[in-house]
């Protein structure tokens, strides 16, 4: 048996049965992972998604320079401003677009209708609301009766400022003169009629411009682009999508534990897993030899006299345990296979034992060489 042989051979005879758990271990896992991968595998619930749109509104605008000043030309075009001077620019005009967007197919109409709101209003916005008169007047009007996802609808509209603020102000004379606040507003209602994502839809969305009159100013609350959406989805079961690694692996894991562990157990009961006497032996010798190597010295042994007693030592470890005792060291025959310690009146003898012959062999031993090991021995 080769020396790397045995070295592999005794490092399984020692660690047999943390070895054998480990592939017990190994096996099972990879027995799991199979059964888990192929045979019934396993399944999670996730939500899917079936359907979505989304819709964006949004309006621009500007007002022209009516009457020139010092700071502003007259036809000078002031564009998206928060607050315009009335006596300057007293015309505001702009557009309203809408555009929509969809996952599936879908084939809608749309009417875009543009108001100027007037109306006495007590805490707006609130739940308390209270509006006391309102009247509407139509700027613009527009129908797309096939308007495509992502195309632009645009409706540009004009409102004169300075006379909306009188109108207002009138309306609120002909009611008596309410305590509410009065309120001009550009007002847009988007009819939608047809089908979205393959469902009929008949719906209106609504998207307001305040326009709030002061002494010599109108400000403009420009609520910026305002968008809606919706989706549909529905929970389905699936099964995870394992990489070939697991799907290839988990069977080879499962198979390496399994016949190594078997093959482990035949080989132990077999006895094809062992060393013969010469090997323990021999293997005794090297791990002694090399654990006190401080305590030997390699050396020429000579003859020694009658009076001198000889005693033969079983084991190198007791030979190292002599020179100990007796404060010498232990000498290894230079080129030779003694080992002795001198005292004075005592030469103890250790004769290394014979080394192994080796076959080229890597794995583990069989019986009609531990057979021809012993009958060698005996």
């Amino acid at each position: 048996m080769s020396s790397r042989r045995r070295d592999i051979t005794k490092t399984i005879v020692d660690n047999f049965g943390l070895i054998l758990v480990c592939l017990l271990v190994v096996g099972l896992l990879g027995g799991y992972m199979t059964y888990t991968t192929h045979v019934a595998p396993e399944t999670e619930t996730v939500t899917r998604q079936l359907s979505s749109w989304q819709s964006s509104g949004s309006y621009t605008h500007n007002a022209t320079v009516r009457n020139g000043t010092s700071a502003f030309a007259e036809g000078t075009v002031l564009r998206d401003r928060s607050v315009y001077v009335t006596h300057v620019a007293p015309v505001l005009t702009g557009s309203f677009s809408y555009t929509y967007g969809v996952s599936n197919d879908s084939d809608l109409a749309a009417e875009t209708t543009v108001v100027v709101q007037y109306r006495s209003v007590e805490s707006a916005g609130s739940s308390d609301e209270v509006v006391y008169w309102q009247v509407e007047r139509e700027l613009a009007q527009e129908r797309d009766e096939t308007l495509t996802p992502d195309e632009r609808l645009s409706v540009p509209f004009s409102l004169n400022v300075s006379d909306a603020t009188e109108t207002v102000r009138r309306i609120d004379r002909e009611h008596g003169g309410t305590p509410g606040q009065l309120d001009v507003m550009v007002v847009t209602r988007v009819e939608l009629s047809g089908t979205r994502n393959g469902q009929e839809v008949d719906t209106a969305r609504t998207y307001r411009l305040p326009v709030v009159p002061r002494q010599n100013s109108y400000r403009v609350e420009d609520p910026g682009r305002i968008n809606h959406g919706d989706e549909r989805t529905a929970d389905v079961t699936v099964t995870p999508d394992y990489g070939l690694l697991r799907q290839v692996g988990s069977p080879v894991l499962f198979l390496l534990g399994v016949v190594a562990a078997g093959g482990l157990v035949v080989a132990r009961s077999t006895g094809r897993l062992s060393l013969s006497d010469r090997e323990e032996e021999w293997m005794a010798y090297q791990s002694a030899r090399e654990e006190f190597d401080d305590w030997i010295t390699v050396g020429k042994i000579k003859p020694v006299g009658e009076t001198v007693w000889s005693v033969e030592v079983d084991s190198l470890e007791g030979l190292v345990d002599v020179a100990i005792d007796t404060d010498n060291r232990v000498i290894e025959q230079r080129e030779g296979d003694e080992f002795v310690v001198f005292t004075g009146d005592r030469l103890f003898r250790y004769q290394k034992p014979p080394k192994p012959e080796t076959d080229g062999e890597f794995l583990w031993n069989n019986n009609d060489e531990a057979q021809v090991d012993d009958s060698v021995d005996s």
